[in-house]
């Protein structure tokens, strides 16, 4: 136990107490504080364009589709680079393709891809695919055309014969004639299937080797006037090819047709509508989505998609919005802090001090930045009301305790003041840091990032709110505090009476209303699986974004993403996995590049196509899903395939893997961690194990009410809301519940009845609490300004929560459990001296 303050305080701090009245001591802190804030600011300005919004740096290389990706990438060749898609709308082609051109040059290495070369591309891909070599197949196309015109010109000149041919092919199968008459014919007819007008058009091309018979049938073969201005007039060489090649042992029939319906499926891939055209770009995967942004803002009419796009535009409307948002949390604290302070200067020493606290976090993460460290963006977002909030609290209560000691006319007030709120104040800090630095000590990458963002802010909020708010106090004279009023604050109020009553009425009720806590956590826990969370990209975007809009758009046009399988083994060793697979997937309208198939064509037993996607014992399958990438389509049919046991790459798999594993390891791994942690500090300090574990049930309660109120107002809340619920109220969630229990150790020294002592403490430390409790949450409702859905939900969401703890949860629940436990709540230990000291 601690029992000498010089071991709470270290030297040097005393060293500063004792300096309170030296007001020249006093001006040099400040002119210390001041030139840290200068140095400050440079860096905090900086800080939110450092922003990570891609979740990919925090997968770990365990996860399987960053072991899908690599496996691609080093087998395959495939991923060093990506797509944006660009509609344009234009009223011309050559005006749409110029204005890509005239800003391609704010992209590194970017390549347009136009439809007519994107069709080229698959052209030469099916060729190569099917081991096909591209000039002789073009050599003989230039062949088929020459000969048909050849023929063509022959049959207008000798009609007569094509009469003959017609007379034949559909003159036969009505009996109109003996079968003696052509037996090659007969023979043909015979061996070959469909129906009956198919049998007789093919039997007469096989026959006599004329394709145009294909375009006659029984109903005209004798309207000779009809056939001899079709042959004169007929251009439709393409078609007429299309229907040779799949009658030629060129591969083979069914190969033919898949080269030549996925050509035609390319050309009507909807690269343009209306006024709208579609260009791909294909860019570097590692692209600065500052460039993306730059570009995207230069283009006229123009919309860019894709996932890079997505996490551009939602970094662009992240930093305007974190601007909104502070403002947005000052303005609103000012607001709460004159209708509970009523006095200018200690809202003015609040206020700087918060804004100290909030530079302080920045630039402290622009330094970890120099050393590798990556800001998710979720991290720098939640910093400012933290800060604000966790600053504000400490220094309401240094300035309250302050008030007090003034009243009792104590010659050392400040002094008093500090050394008595110190205890709350570094016991409440030093508490929250421990429960955010469970994050740090998570398996995951994205919780770990989070958690060193939390810690920063924890600790940037503590600091400043002890030494600058001293430093300030120690130089403004005490009759200046009051200010426009004559009188100090005071420090009591109409809240007191109400929480006196709420606590003396729980008191009364307390076995009834711990049953209804015990009853209503059960209820939540039941349930809270079954809220569904979404990962659409709209909840990160506002709703006017350029590529949010852009993606409607996409969707009337082209419209894939694109998803990788890996196998273990060859296709043939796979052959019946790989065939049921793909044909599942075409049937569902998916393109399916891989051993067994292109496009929508099924080939089996193609020793190219097996080649061409087996490499180093692995067999790669590229699927074009038919949704846009982060849709909830794309992400249902993706998590199907890994929930099937394949292994997944690509972004929508990567986008579930960071969803799963950062979810199942906060709820599995770090919140316990946390619960664990601040559970063994607080018994290291009050002496007490029920007294945490009670806190801690208090505390998930009010998280799992904020939690459901998102789900009941938003429906389906983004994936990270909840977890981000969880994570700031098991560490600020704290702060209200320690005032209170030191308040009630000190008030029993007076008094060992522990009710009346627990129904004083929550009266005392009300004014505090209420105050703290108003204005954290009216920092994190201050999110709700913002036009992005997920940092609206995160503002209700925690707003919500800490409304209950302040005015539910603490003045109501914890004397009810307080009265229960009556002396178990300091068991096994009493309290320990240094929350007297």
């Amino acid at each position: 136990m601690v029992t000498n303050v010089k071991l709470v305080f270290p030297q040097y701090f005393l060293l500063y107490i004792k300096s309170r009245n030296n007001m020249k001591n006093g001006l040099v802190s400040l002119v210390l504080w001041l030139l840290l804030i200068m140095i400050l600011l440079h860096f905090a300005i900086k800080t939110p364009s450092l922003f990570t919004y891609s979740d990919s740096p925090f997968l770990s290389n365990s996860v399987q589709s960053v072991r899908a990706d690599k496996l691609v990438a080093n087998y395959f060749h495939i991923g060093n680079f990506d797509n944006l898609y660009v509609i344009i709308n234009s009223s011309s082609y050559n005006q749409a393709l110029q204005e890509i051109y005239s800003n391609l040059y704010l992209l590194n290495n970017a390549t347009v891809i136009t439809p007519n070369d994107y069709v080229s591309m698959l052209k030469t891909e099916y060729l190569s695919y099917l081991g096909l070599n591209e000039k002789n197949f073009s050599s003989t196309i230039s062949q088929l055309y020459e000969n048909l015109t050849r023929l063509k010109l022959y049959l207008i000149s000798n009609f007569q014969y094509f009469e003959y041919q017609l007379n034949i092919t559909f003159g036969l199968p009505l009996h109109n004639f003996t079968s003696n008459i052509c037996p090659t014919y007969k023979e043909n007819f015979d061996k070959v299937n469909g129906s009956l007008l198919e049998k007789a058009r093919y039997a007469g091309y096989l026959t006599f080797k004329d394709p145009f018979l294909f375009y006659f049938g029984f109903n005209n073969y004798t309207n000779y006037t009809l056939a001899l201005k079709f042959l004169i007039q007929f251009n439709n060489y393409t078609s007429l090819i299309e229907r040779i090649l799949k009658t030629q042992n060129i591969t083979s029939v069914n190969e033919s047709n898949a080269i030549f319906n996925n050509i035609t499926t390319a050309f009507n891939l909807s690269f343009h509508k209306g006024t709208l055209w579609l260009f791909i770009i294909n860019i570097p995967s590692n692209e600065s989505l500052t460039n993306i942004n730059q570009f995207t803002e230069s283009l006229r009419n123009a919309y860019v998609i894709g996932h890079l796009a997505y996490y551009a535009q939602s970094a662009y409307y992240t930093q305007s919005n974190v601007e909104i948002i502070d403002i947005t949390t000052i303005i609103l604290v000012m607001i709460l802090l004159v209708l509970l302070v009523r006095s200018i200067v200690p809202i003015l020493i609040l206020i700087s001090s918060a804004g100290t606290s909030l530079l302080l976090a920045y630039g402290l993460m622009y330094m970890e930045t120099l050393l590798g460290y990556k800001i998710y963006y979720i991290s720098g977002l939640v910093a400012p009301p933290i800060v604000f909030g966790l600053n504000i609290d400490y220094g309401v209560l240094f300035i309250y305790r302050y008030f007090e000691e003034i009243n009792k006319n104590n010659l050392d007030a400040l002094l008093y003041a500090l050394k008595n709120s110190i205890k709350g104040i570094l016991l409440s800090g030093i508490s929250i840091t421990i429960g955010f630095s469970s994050f740090i000590l998570s398996p995951s990458a994205l919780l770990q990032n989070i958690g060193i963002a939390l810690v920063t802010s924890s600790i940037s909020a503590l600091i400043p709110a002890v030494f600058f708010t001293y430093t300030l106090l120690l130089l403004i004279p005490q009759r200046y505090l009051s200010f426009p009023r004559r009188k100090l604050p005071s420090i009591t109020d109409i809240r007191q009476r109400y929480l006196y009553k709420l606590s003396s009425f729980a008191v009364r009720h307390n076995k009834l209303l711990v049953i209804l806590m015990l009853v209503s956590i059960v209820i939540f826990i039941f349930y809270f699986p079954s809220i569904h969370t979404n990962v659409n990209i709209d909840e990160i975007l506002p709703p006017h974004a350029n590529s949010l809009i852009g993606t409607k758009v996409l969707n009337q046009l082209y419209n894939y993403s694109i998803d990788y399988i890996i196998l273990y083994g060859s296709p043939k060793a796979n052959y019946t996995l790989i065939y049921n697979l793909t044909k599942t997937l075409i049937d569902q309208g998916n393109l399916v590049y891989g051993p067994m198939s292109l496009g929508s064509q099924i080939i089996v037993n193609n020793s190219n196509l097996y080649d061409h996607f087996h490499q180093g014992n692995y067999t790669l399958l590229i699927i074009y899903l038919k949704y846009p990438v982060f849709s909830n389509g794309a992400i249902n049919l993706t998590n199907w395939l890994i929930s099937k046991g394949f292994l997944v790459g690509g972004d929508n798999a990567q986008r579930i893997d960071i969803v799963n594993n950062t979810v199942s390891t906060y709820f599995s791994y770090t919140l316990p961690l946390t619960i664990i942690l601040i559970v063994i500090y607080l018994f290291m300090i009050l002496g007490s194990i029920l007294l945490p574990l009670r806190l801690s049930l208090t505390v998930g309660l009010s998280s799992l009410l904020g939690a459901f109120t998102v789900a009941l107002v938003y429906n389906s809340p983004y994936w990270l809301s909840p977890l981000v619920i969880f994570a700031l109220l098991f560490s600020l969630g704290i702060d209200y519940d320690m005032f209170i229990i030191i308040r009630l150790f000190d008030d029993m020294k007076n008094d060992d009845d522990i009710n009346n002592a627990i129904v004083r403490s929550v009266e005392n430390t009300g004014l505090v609490v209420t105050t703290c409790g108003l204005i954290l949450a009216g920092a994190f409702f201050s999110l709700m300004v913002a036009n992005m859905r997920f940092l609206q939900e995160i503002g209700l969401g925690v707003g919500v929560s800490i409304l209950v703890d302040t005015f539910v949860v603490r003045p109501i629940l914890v004397p009810a459990i307080i009265s229960i436990l009556k002396k178990y709540n300091f068991w096994p230990f009493k309290a320990r001296k240094f929350l007297y000291t």
